[in-house]
């Protein structure tokens, strides 16, 4: 990657993510003045650990973070996999996780990725927090940018970074409904101080349509709620503590003291599981990357992955193409389309085969490839199973 500074034009990045940070850092590497916006008041922390893999994990490399990302990675930790009673079915032993991924694989806090990326920018590339855009329009020339500050200005790049409720997305390419496919699933996460559990282990607790996971992220812990939802816009309109307790107090173990654990977090994230579904993430000289352009949902384990290789590829093919916008976009998308298409695809089988098992069948047969899950053979098989698999 050429580390050579010249003027390659003026880009505003809408979010200040895993996806809008490598944005703005390979941009800037490649000789792009970068204005960075974030809606959030502050950067974000939060969230549960990730496996950092396959072309993110080259990206970082050559983005010259993976050293940083080494360094912060989490222990891999056995899962406990347990019934609705608290009952263990199997142990995962953490061994054949990390030989189920089959490349060299990053347990680590998606928070962190994030921190080291902005720890790279080095305080070269301004980041406004408390802002975002909130009116774009286009000509052969340029992009002149409405910001919710009140700020106007011109850039010859827009890139939107801005996740899967993307205001970019929505000002340039159509309402969210035209490009979100709800799985019909809801995830509640929230990060403690206190592990209610306090085993010194992973547990994930599973049932016909319904999931709880308790992870450790170093000297703090992620508790995940997940569930399919059989009327997705009421439950999103009910009090997120309501909602959660309604269809996880009947459960035994550890959950009633988890859910009063939670209930005194004073934020967390709540949604529906979704993708995004684009036929072009690029429209003249706007353009999405990260969850904005492909969303791959929950299920693929493989987001960030996929939001530092974008964000680097698009540095690359706009390095090759300078002055040649539309064409380096079309190159671009051509080869990181395929990518992303396959990861939403693993997360779609993902879902039944290991999250949510739509029946006690489909949990058996997890159980059943978990417990033999060691050798190359059965790796090979359960890898099949599970849809994990590294897209090229």
């Amino acid at each position: 990657m050429s580390t050579q500074r010249r003027e390659a034009g003026r880009a505003l990045v809408v979010g200040a993510g895993v996806a809008g940070l490598s944005t703005a850092l390979r941009l800037h590497r490649g000789g792009w003045e970068v204005l960075v916006v974030e809606k959030a008041p502050g950067s974000r922390s939060g969230g549960t650990w990730i496996s950092f893999r396959g072309v993110g994990y080259q990206a970082a490399g050559r983005l010259g973070i993976l050293p940083q990302l080494v360094e912060a990675q989490l222990p891999w930790e056995d899962i406990h996999m347990l019934d609705t009673a608290g009952r263990l079915r199997v142990v995962w032993p953490a061994a054949a996780q990390l030989a189920l991924m089959n490349e060299p694989t990053l347990h680590i806090p998606r928070g962190k990725i994030a921190d080291i990326l902005l720890d790279a920018l080095n305080g070269e590339v301004k980041v406004e927090y408390g802002t975002t855009v909130s009116g774009i329009a286009q000509d052969a020339g340029g992009v002149d940018c409405v910001l919710s500050n009140g700020v106007r200005e011109r850039f010859d790049l827009v890139v939107g970074a801005d996740g899967v409720n993307s205001v970019v997305r929505e000002l340039v390419f159509g309402p969210e409904a035209e490009f979100r496919a709800d799985f019909g699933d809801l995830l509640a996460l929230y990060n403690v101080e206190r592990n209610p559990v306090d085993t010194g282990v992973e547990h994930l607790m599973s049932g016909v349509g319904r999931m709880v996971a308790v992870s450790r992220l170093g000297d703090s812990f992620s508790v995940l709620f997940l569930w399919t939802s059989t009327d997705l816009r009421s439950d999103l309109a009910t009090d997120l503590s309501t909602s959660v307790r309604r269809r996880f107090e009947d459960l035994g173990w550890a959950v009633p003291a988890l859910l009063k654990e939670v209930e005194a977090v004073s934020s967390a994230y709540y949604g529906p599981v979704s993708q995004v579904k684009m036929d072009t993430w690029s429209q003249g000289r706007v353009v999405l990357v990260g969850d904005a352009a492909w969303c791959t949902g929950f299920y693929a384990g493989y987001g960030a992955s996929l939001a530092v290789g974008g964000a680097v590829l698009l540095g690359d093919v706009l390095e090759r193409h300078p002055g040649d916008l539309a064409g380096a976009l079309r190159e671009w998308e051509a080869g990181f389309r395929p990518v992303a298409l396959k990861v939403q695809a693993q997360a779609r089988r993902g879902r039944g085969s290991f999250f949510l098992p739509p029946s006690e069948f489909a949990i058996t047969l997890r159980t059943i490839f978990l417990r033999i899950a060691g050798n190359a053979v059965t790796t090979r098989l359960l890898r099949l199973f599970m849809g994990v698999r590294s897209p090229k």
